[in-house]
């Protein structure tokens, strides 16, 4: 499984505990902060509405990540 609770944490966006926007990993990595208001924690992404679903996809997040999140039949 290339995303989940077993190995290393290889999520492509997290959200910032403070504003609530999405953060792509590189970003957090890259400066080690929220861009937007500058906290330094996040975490993982639980729900998402469609808005941030289509940031997402503009970012070119890994659709098997964003398939986490759909609903199961």
């Amino acid at each position: 499984m290339k995303y989940g609770n077993d190995g290393s944490f290889n999520d492509p966006v997290v959200r910032c505990d403070s504003c609530n926007n999405l953060i792509q990993r590189e970003a957090i990595q890259e400066k080690g902060l929220c861009p937007e208001c500058g906290n330094r924690k996040v975490r993982n992404v639980q729900t998402f509405n469609s808005k941030e679903l289509q940031q997402m996809k503009d970012w070119n997040i890994d659709p098997d990540f964003i398939g986490l999140f759909e609903e199961q039949s």
